[in-house]
């Protein structure tokens, strides 16, 4: 799991490292695209009956399922709050706003990717 104070950005980095390894610029070429979003979220062990499963459940964990839903291959596509953690580090990123399931407004996400299709963080952010 993610902890500590920095754990958005490692959540971002973790998303860009995971589309860099089995995505579309990959020697796998995966369609895939991924939704983050961050927040307080309940988790534990869910089950009974012999059979138990270790879950997260709630607003946060149905948020990023909804943004993987509208990611784009080789996107990293986040919700604002994630968004203002990274910001320096993604200034190119582009601002969207999404019509999601479940959701009475729609969602201010941020993509992060560069114009190239190349996914980068500046300089600035210690990333590549």
């Amino acid at each position: 799991g993610f902890a500590g104070r920095d754990y958005k950005a490692r959540a971002v980095e973790a998303g860009r490292e995971l589309v860099r390894a089995v995505g579309v610029e990959s020697d796998f070429g995966f369609d895939i695209g991924v939704g983050i979003a961050t927040g307080e979220e309940f988790v534990g062990n869910v089950g009974g009956g012999g059979y138990k499963d270790f879950t997260a459940l709630g607003d946060v964990t149905n948020t990023a399922a909804r943004l993987t839903a509208q990611a784009a291959p080789g996107d990293v596509l986040v919700d604002a709050e994630t968004y203002a953690a990274v910001a320096p580090s993604y200034p190119l990123a582009s601002r969207r706003e999404l019509e999601l399931k479940g959701k009475a407004a729609p969602v201010e996400a941020y993509v992060i990717r560069a114009p190239n299709g190349t996914l980068r963080a500046t300089t600035e952010g210690g990333s590549t």
